[in-house]
């Protein structure tokens, strides 16, 4: 006996038919030439949405097929893309887009039958059309074909930048419609303040997130840009808290994932996934998440599919296997790819410059080695650069000539860099140290890349950081590349700037290299070492450690690095530091190095920075006007 198919269930919610039309793009070679109609099962369909099944949470709704017609005939019919190479023609979503739209209009309670969907969540990476597809259209929807009088509709974002430009996109599919435009007082956008408004009274406005002039507001619509980036909730808390007199108002949250961190996109992240996977009950919640997991293997061609559903269409797969080269050995773009373009929420800090990519400043191996003998003869010569010359180790400790034997590649690079360099153009930073960290010396030469690097700490705690911290820190001394300046607990500024000057008898580092330029200093506890380079005539200057300071470096560095171009010869105290620097990031992709996530000391790679700030923002140029600075 056969039996036959079983009536799906959730048949029961359809009001209408069971088959639904929609349009579906037609594409060849990457580019859409056309588009048709086709039939699809409603049931199927309306589950469109990962993850997310409506009709778990549908006791009390249907769904109103004879809406989803007059809502999808406006799309097709009344809107158009905004931008790229289909600017102008009729707009045609994609059948993960029209899902949405179907499920967030056309679902409505069964007793009032207004809308179900109060609030929806649409959390996607970047390149997936966001801002046209559910700003502006679903904006216009709001505007032009919902049916409440008089209605407020916002725009939000962090700033009124990034609103406009879903006002922008509005303003487009408007002005190139007739129909649309002649529905607006006077007939025209108003671009000076970002607003339309209607003839029934509706209006529409951009607003940046600062809450405390929204209170009053009575919205039927807002729209969330870019949820990520609002500082905090209470922009949105004031704009919610306003809709309660609505009879069917929605709130709309679009943005790419945020970083791991309390915050109001994470909070409403939580909320949808606990929502699309039953863990709360919350019916009036569209939640739409698009992502990729953490152990998902970020190189697979069905992992991009997975969490971008518009790949293949506004995103080409040479886009992303380029993005995927340049992330693979940067740790720093493999965050920001995973973050931006598979929706991982990642660490607001990532650790920075790979050791395999630092590596690329070593020396060359091919360089021409120095004798044991001939390097301490050189060090014996400059006992203020390395002043293990100065102690009595130096001539009767065998373990001296292994620690320096050990460095024997560096110390021929670097003393030929010495000489050479001596006149060479040339920027310098210094980072001072508190008691437990590693003041710094670095200098900057542009034309060949250079960076060179001189360290010092307390005597006394050379031992004791090496036993306690287990940390080469006595083979670093006894092998010069680190510098001890007292018996103190804490840093001997007159040693250090005994080392810059040198004396009646030995050059100082700032002494030999006459080509230098500039000093930049942290403001911090550098007091006396830069109000006495000023004295004897050095062009110091104090140097920001924000943002605004270290963003274009740190960029500068990296690239370098990465393109081999900053030579550093592998100083021994560099390569450590450089695996324990931390960056962190600005909202808006501004880095720069956090002492108190870093792993351990940084004061090398900041001091190099600086020297890298002072060469790319002379004297002559104000802290204001620093590319970045906001």
């Amino acid at each position: 006996m056969s039996l036959e198919l079983e009536i799906d269930p959730a048949s029961s919610y359809i009001s209408g038919n069971q088959k639904i039309k929609v349009p579906d793009p037609i594409y060849e070679f990457d580019k859409m030439i056309g588009w048709k109609w086709i039939e699809l099962n409603t049931c199927d369909f309306l589950r469109g949405i990962p993850g997310y099944d409506p009709f778990v949470t549908a006791k009390d709704y249907y769904f109103d097929c004879a809406e989803w017609d007059r809502i999808v005939s406006f799309v097709v019919n009344e809107c158009c893309f905004p931008e790229g190479e289909l600017t102008g023609l009729p707009y045609i979503p994609e059948r993960w887009q029209s899902s949405i739209y179907a499920n967030l209009f056309c679902w409505k309670h069964k007793d009032t039958h207004l809308r179900r969907y109060r609030e929806c969540f649409i959390y996607v990476p970047r390149k997936n059309s966001k801002t046209s597809s559910f700003g502006a259209i679903i904006s216009l929807l709001m505007f032009f074909v919902d049916k409440e009088k008089r209605s407020q509709n916002y725009c939000c974002a962090a700033d009124v930048e990034q609103a406009s430009n879903n006002f922008r996109h509005c303003q487009y599919m408007i002005e190139n419609n007739p129909k649309l435009i002649s529905r607006l007082r006077e007939k025209r956008v108003f671009r000076s303040t970002r607003s339309f408004e209607h003839t029934d009274g509706a209006i529409y406005k951009v607003l940046s997130s600062i809450a405390d002039t929204k209170h009053g507001l009575s919205p039927n619509f807002v729209y969330v840009d870019e949820v990520h980036a609002h500082p905090n909730s209470e922009l949105i808390d004031v704009m919610l808290t306003g809709t309660a007199a609505r009879t069917q108002p929605l709130v709309l949250y679009t943005t790419t994932a945020d970083y791991d961190r309390p915050s109001v996109c994470n909070s409403l992240y939580d909320k949808a996934k606990n929502i699309a996977s039953d863990k709360q009950w919350e019916p009036t919640f569209l939640p739409v998440i698009y992502e990729a997991d953490l152990s998902d293997d970020f190189r697979s061609e069905k992992v991009w599919k997975k969490a971008n559903p518009n790949y293949g269409k506004s995103i080409r797969k040479d886009y992303f296997e380029r993005l995927v080269r340049n992330a693979q050995d940067n740790p720093v773009e493999l965050n920001r790819f995973l973050r931006l373009h598979l929706n991982v929420r990642t660490k607001t800090e990532t650790a920075w410059i790979p050791s395999h990519i630092w590596s690329n400043g070593d020396a060359s191996p091919e360089t021409p080695l120095l004798s044991i003998v001939a390097i301490k003869k050189w060090m014996s010569e400059h006992p203020f650069w390395c002043n293990i010359a100065n102690d009595q180790k130096f001539t009767t400790a065998t373990s001296v000539d292994v620690y320096i034997g050990r460095y024997q590649l560096y110390w021929s690079w670097f003393i030929r860099q010495v000489e050479f360099l001596q006149e060479e153009e040339c920027y310098a930073g210094f980072d001072n140290a508190s008691v437990n960290d590693i003041a710094s010396l670095n200098l900057w030469f542009p034309k060949y890349g250079v960076m060179l690097h001189w360290g010092w700490c307390p005597a006394v705690s050379i031992y004791q950081r090496s036993q306690e911290q287990n940390l080469p820190y006595s083979q670093w001394w006894e092998s010069g590349v680190i510098n001890a300046t007292s018996p103190l607990d804490t840093v001997d500024e007159n040693a250090i700037l005994t080392a810059m000057l040198g004396d009646g008898n030995n050059k100082g580092i700032l002494s030999h290299f006459s080509g230098c330029r500039e000093i930049c200093f942290d403001r911090w506890g550098s007091h006396h070492i830069y109000t006495t380079l000023k004295q004897y005539g050095f062009p110091a200057r104090a140097y920001p450690q924000s943002f605004a300071g270290m963003n274009e470096p740190c960029r500068r560095m990296e690239a370098l690095a990465i393109d081999h171009q900053l030579q550093h010869g592998g100083h021994p105290v560099l390569d450590w530091m450089i695996g324990n620097v931390v960056i962190v990031q600005s909202r808006d992709g501004q880095r720069r190095p956090d002492r108190s996530k870093s792993t351990n000391k940084i004061d090398g790679i900041v001091a190099g920075l600086m020297a890298m700030g002072a060469w790319m923002y002379p004297e002559v140029e104000t802290i204001t006007e620093i590319r970045g600075l906001k």
